[in-house]
């Protein structure tokens, strides 16, 4: 009898433990040590094949784990809604939007099911689009979205670093329509020329 126990135990035992692997977390952890002064921008580049321009620059709060992000966003085809995300890898010199990689997703959570921003945590960290609402504005009008976002890292080597990545802006059906390189304004630490204000956004968008 017990030879006939202990098979049925360790295979209860395997399948237990399997489950749990399976139901690991891929929840994004909020981020708690950040830089307290840095900041990073990145310009879309110019693209025969679209109107949409823009950038989008992350900054260091002296009063909060978060990273400050502004989205500026114009040229959006008329009744189109647009998606960006950080993604893994950074634009290569020939522009080519489609050799960044996936999104920024350290923790292995996946593009399905479709993110819920009632629940950012449990989001790919660089869909930004997905848990602070996607990109739109009327016709000849310029979208611009303000937010924290609790699950970047602005500090090298951390799991969800975007420092050294790309920011990209895609279709309604998924197309990559332009993409630009994060550069660093001010340095871990505050060594930049970077001024927070909305002249300097407007001009580094812009540029």
């Amino acid at each position: 009898m017990l030879f006939k126990i202990l098979p049925s135990a360790s295979l209860g035992l395997a399948v237990f433990t399997a489950a749990c692997a399976q139901n690991i977390s891929t929840n994004a952890p909020i981020v708690t040590d950040n830089e307290p002064v840095s900041a990073h921008h990145a310009s879309l580049l110019p693209k025969d094949n679209t109107t949409v321009y823009g950038g989008i620059t992350i900054t260091s709060r002296l009063s909060s784990p978060a990273l400050a992000v502004d989205v500026y966003i114009g040229g959006i085809p008329e009744g189109q809604y647009l998606n960006y995300h950080i993604h893994r890898a950074p634009v290569p010199a020939d522009g080519n939007c489609y050799l960044t990689g996936g999104h920024l997703d350290p923790y292995g959570r996946g593009q399905q099911p479709p993110c819920n921003m009632t629940a950012p945590n449990t989001c790919e960290v660089g869909d930004l689009s997905g848990k602070h609402g996607v990109a739109w504005a009327p016709r000849g009008e310029v979208f611009r979205a303000s937010y924290s976002d609790f699950f970047l890292a602005n500090t090298p080597g951390a799991e969800a670093y975007f420092g050294d990545l790309s920011w990209v802006v895609h279709a309604p059906n998924g197309d990559r329509l332009t993409c630009g390189n994060f550069e660093v304004l001010v340095a871990a630490g505050g060594a930049g020329d970077y001024e927070d204000d909305d002249e300097e956004l407007e001009r580094r968008w812009k540029a």
